[in-house]
């Protein structure tokens, strides 16, 4: 079961103009006035306000284990070694750099993670100086697992299995969680209000997500897609294909689903679990993913890390 987030921050802007042709020069030159308006909008929004604000909003609800900054494809920090309690060394690595990215930017990404009542939680807030006029100018992804589900260090895919497959089962369990995590995403967008009053915080969602299990590979979504999830860019798990089955059967052992989104290999929602029949069990040649367990065990045994290995070889 992953857990899914998204809050909006809207914040004032103007309407980006192209650079008239010769068409519109033309026009001009007949009294017309040509249409330069484009779909972007360039948002009235600096870096220091996006991260002094995020710092803040964070430090209350007690996130402060910061993963990385990078701006414009500048790494201005990251925690290799990870230091818990380091989103102050992360202001402090932007505040070394504020001359040169403290104004304008275009793209930017702050991640911290964060741990609460069972729940592992990556927190990446994505800003763009530009943007599609249907966007916001900032998002908030926050990406959640259930602790008890992660591997753990030298767990193979056997050991895994027997020890997480009775607790997929556990639909009350499931929907506790669920529910802390909806209260969580909640808290967070009252902490991003008071911190950024400039801005018109919303959420846009959060939920818990189960996939359904495909033959087709994960295609990961970029930063900007509304289907973004940090937690898996930062803590890929070898065994998510074998919890995708467990998760996926244990759906139709439940007399009570939990409150959970059914989802395809590429985030796209295909329904709510109640609305999943037992036809479906067998879904994409019936086999999808039949052998998760055999696939997570070529992984090999799984280490520790801060963020799950490859972090800096993805910028």
């Amino acid at each position: 079961m992953r857990l899914h987030g998204v809050i909006e921050l809207a914040v004032p802007g103007e309407r980006i103009l192209r650079q008239p042709n010769v068409w519109d020069k033309v026009k001009r030159a007949f009294g017309g006035e040509p249409d330069l308006r484009t779909d972007k909008v360039r948002a009235s929004l600096e870096a220091t306000a996006v991260v002094e604000g995020t710092r803040v909003a964070l430090q209350r609800l007690g996130a402060t284990n910061a993963v990385s900054l990078v701006i414009d494809d500048q790494v201005l920090f990251q925690d290799r070694e990870g230091r818990p309690d380091d989103l102050g060394d992360l202001f402090l690595a932007f505040h070394d750099n504020a001359s040169v990215f403290g104004a304008g930017f275009s793209l930017l990404r702050l991640a911290v993670e964060h741990e609460e009542a069972g729940l592992h939680m990556v927190i990446e807030i994505i800003a763009r100086s530009e943007h599609p006029m249907d966007e916001p100018a900032a998002r908030v992804v926050v990406a959640g697992r259930l602790k008890e589900l992660e591997p753990r260090p030298g767990e193979d895919a056997d050991s895994y299995r027997q020890r997480v497959e009775p607790l997929t089962r556990e639909a009350t369990h499931l929907e506790a969680h669920r529910r802390q995590f909806e209260s969580f995403v909640d808290r967070l967008a009252d902490a991003l209000r008071a911190a950024m009053p400039e801005a018109r915080v919303s959420i846009l969602s959060a939920e818990a997500q189960v996939r359904k299990p495909s033959q087709r590979p994960d295609t990961p979504a970029p930063p900007t897609s509304p289907h973004y999830d940090p937690y898996a860019r930062y803590y890929p798990s070898p065994f998510d294909s074998l919890l995708t089955m467990m998760m996926w059967s244990s759906l139709f052992s439940m007399a009570m689903r939990p409150d959970v989104v059914v989802v395809n290999e590429h985030g796209d929602h295909l329904g709510h679990a109640d609305d999943v029949g037992a036809d479906a069990a067998d879904v994409d040649g019936g086999d999808a993913g039949g052998d998760a367990g055999g696939d997570a065990g070529d992984a090999g045994d799984i280490g520790g890390g801060d963020f799950g290995g490859d972090f800096g070889g993805d910028f």
